[in-house]
């Protein structure tokens, strides 16, 4: 017998029998097939731990129009057409624009200037730089979770961090 299964025979307050075992793994498999753990969420609480210890500026969050609807409805991970991300050395709006499988995002930063735009997805870091006008664009992207770090080149280990976003 597991540790899971002796909690399970304790909060029951009795026995666990093979039939009890296989009806639990049952119900698992379709809490699992109904509402899956969402790819990308190790990384995001990963992220949320360490953000104290990067000494990040996280980015506030600010829609622009009427989001559509999210693959999953909660307030970190939100779906819409033009995104502004605020805070108090940089303003930053994207426009994600969907074409077919793939995702573009245009992004303008103020102040206007150079920074090094990062954009985090799926594991994968995808980085660009904005030109003097504050402008960067990322084309062909997937669809999911994704958010960006924008470093300054006049204080580069501050990083400004925005919520998770999908893409």
């Amino acid at each position: 017998m597991t540790p899971d299964d002796v909690t399970v025979a304790l909060l029951a307050g009795g026995a666990v029998d093979d039939l009890d075992i296989e009806i639990l793994d049952r119900l698992a498999a379709l809490v699992d097939a109904a509402d899956p753990v969402p790819e990308g969420l190790v990384d995001s609480i990963g992220l949320a731990l360490t953000m104290e210890a990067l000494h990040a500026e996280l980015a506030e969050l600010h829609l622009v129009g009427e989001p559509a609807l999210a693959v999953r409805t909660d307030e970190t991970s939100i779906e819409a057409g033009t995104i502004t991300f605020t805070t108090d050395v940089l303003t930053v709006m994207i426009s994600v624009h969907h074409e077919n499988d793939l995702v573009r995002v245009d992004g303008w930063a103020a102040p206007a200037g150079e920074l090094a735009v990062e954009l985090h997805q799926s594991g994968h870091v995808t980085t660009t730089t904005s030109d003097e006008d504050g402008r960067f664009a990322f084309v062909d992207l997937h669809r999911g979770p994704a958010r960006l770090v924008l470093r300054r080149p006049s204080d580069p280990t501050m990083p400004v961090v925005t919520p998770q976003i999908e893409l």
